[in-house]
């Protein structure tokens, strides 16, 4: 990482140009695993101080993220995905990416709506944005300790889909659902027990369906499985009784989708 910009050259770029050269050099140190009193460093430090006033919006946003920067560990990671998020791209993500063109439309809608019941990572409820809209759910109902998209790690995950498939937050999930259920929606808790039907066994589904997802650790709550109609599981064959939540969404949203 070679370039030096002087304080003249980098004011006078366009927005998107100078979070580019923060975003480069950012994504230099990370790959390096340099350390905080780094020259690379110490050379981010002072774009950002010949940014400080800038009238971009969005430099004023990400100023605020480097200021919160004290080494190079979570923190640092936060603002290099808001640097992502600006430039609407993800490194990681991308690449692997085989083919970046996405449908002008979607080929099918369902009348899926996925309700989180205090998913606690921010990471998997991006993924969970991300598979509702790729079989096209018609929402996400975020309850309890379910972090929201205004979240940047969900942002991260999510990769644009929180903008795109509708979404809400109920402090009280209990009275939702009762709702969904009093116009005709079929609730089905996506858990482990021993009352479960298993997804592979399933022959039908029905057109109005609630899936309800719970705490990675807790699962679902009681109240929530006792309201219902049916608890699926997922047929699993190693030792380990229960994969990531989101990974459980796309499986099942796989299965269920197959069969309307």
């Amino acid at each position: 990482m070679h370039k030096d910009y002087t304080q003249k050259i980098l004011t006078e770029m366009t927005e998107e140009k100078k979070l580019w050269a923060l975003y480069k050099l950012a994504s230099f140190i990370q790959e390096k695993s340099h350390k905080i009193d780094n020259s690379h460093f110490l050379k981010l430090k002072k774009y950002h101080q010949y940014l400080n006033d800038s009238e971009f919006e969005k430099i004023q946003k990400i100023n605020k993220e480097f200021n919160k920067v004290k080494a190079i560990d979570y923190q640092f990671e936060v603002y290099l995905m808001n640097l992502e998020r600006f430039l609407g791209q993800s490194k990681k993500e991308y690449e692997f990416l085989v083919s970046t063109g996405d449908k002008r439309s979607k080929s099918k809608n369902f009348q899926i709506i996925c309700v989180l019941d205090s998913i606690r990572s921010a990471h998997n409820v991006g993924s969970f944005f991300r598979n509702a809209e790729c079989f096209g759910c018609e929402s996400l109902i975020l309850g309890g300790l379910t972090p929201t998209p205004e979240l940047p790690q969900v942002q991260k995950t999510a990769m644009g889909c929180d903008l795109s498939i509708n979404w809400l937050y109920e402090k009280d999930l209990n009275l939702k659902i009762k709702e969904l259920k009093d116009i005709d929606y079929t609730i089905w808790a996506v858990e482990t027990s021993n009352k479960a039907i298993h997804l592979n066994d399933l022959t039908t589904a029905p057109e109005k369906l609630v899936l309800i997802f719970g705490h990675e650790q807790h699962g679902i709550s009681k109240e929530l499985l006792d309201m219902s109609d049916n608890i699926i599981d997922i047929d699993l064959y190693g030792t380990k009784n229960s994969l990531n939540v989101a990974v459980s969404q796309a499986v099942a949203l796989n299965k269920i989708t197959s069969l309307l």
